[in-house]
């Protein structure tokens, strides 16, 4: 046993000491998660100047439909009788003809079209919330609702894809060095055997303890360490009284450099299991554990 926590706690650590990206790079967003539902991008939004642009496309997941005009340089998008026009290298848009100002004007990369989600979401009446913490975009429509009974599903896989499609929130300051740009470029979460209404998230800096209840995900606890789990160097937040550092050695789920997720786990003997996947999209991370049942 002492070797299987070995192994995983080298896992933990290794994600907390990689460099984090030069923050002069563009930085770009882990995910996009619309009306509860991650979506998956050809091309990874991007945040400039303190906003962030994600791919034109995106916007059918929003119900609006779009135009490229490549002689003017100018993307047209529509709601219902709602038209917004905007324009590459210029920040005056125009709303129904009306002139108005945006902060970030479009970008072009990789051939895609990339806008400006804030302004674009609240001219037709949409919610957008950037979570600096896993680098996740949410997007919510005046109607949307958690869906209560997927987080209370018995299928564990699909109540932990409901659980981390929730935006984290703070009730305090959050540590900023988790926040630091590239902070999320590898990223891990860890679940108790048997339960999604906790998580550990881990990113290259340190760790977030997040609970779940009534539908939404309230960080308790956050901290760095030094040489272990255990071995605190800086925190935020209350220290919850349950054994987290047991979770590491329950179930790991984690990203690596070729696209792939990677799990790793105690089966219902208590040894040690792996299991490899191709990601496609973010909610791809949470993957099915063997033999695994809800703790009641």
């Amino acid at each position: 046993m002492k070797k299987v926590i070995v192994f995983v706690f080298f896992f933990v650590l290794m994600f907390q000491s990689w460099a984090i990206a030069d923050a002069a790079n563009p930085i770009s967003v882990n995910a996009v998660n619309v009306n509860g539902k991650f979506i998956a991008t050809d091309v990874s939004p991007v945040i400039k100047d303190g906003r962030v642009l994600v791919p034109i496309r995106t916007l059918a997941s929003l119900g609006v439909t779009y135009h490229w005009d490549s002689k003017s340089q100018s993307a047209f998008i529509t709601k219902g009788t709602d038209q917004i026009k905007l324009t590459a290298n210029k920040k005056e848009a125009f709303k129904n003809n009306q002139a108005v100002q945006v902060d970030v004007p479009i970008q072009m990369t990789q051939g895609r079209i990339l806008v400006p989600i804030r302004f674009v979401s609240e001219n037709f009446g949409y919610k957008s919330n950037y979570e600096k913490i896993r680098s996740i975009l949410f997007i919510q429509d005046g109607n949307y609702k958690v869906d209560q009974e997927s987080l209370q599903a018995e299928d564990l896989q699909a109540a932990r894809e409901a659980a981390i499609s929730l935006p984290v929130q703070f009730s305090f300051k959050s540590l900023s060095s988790l926040e630091k740009p590239g902070a999320n470029k590898e990223y891990n979460y860890i679940f108790p055997r048997g339960d999604s209404s906790r998580y550990m998230y881990g990113n290259n800096v340190g760790n977030t303890v997040v609970e779940v209840k009534d539908g939404v995900a309230k960080a308790v606890w956050q901290f760095t360490v030094s040489r272990g789990l255990e071995d605190i160097a800086s925190s935020a937040g209350k220290r919850p009284s349950y054994n987290y550092v047991q979770w590491v050695t329950d179930i790991l789920m984690f990203n690596d450099e070729h696209g792939n997720i990677k799990a790793v786990y105690k089966d219902d003997k208590g040894q040690q299991k792996d299991l490899t996947a191709k990601a496609k999209s973010y909610t791809d991370i949470i993957q099915p554990i063997p033999n695994e049942t809800r703790k009641h």
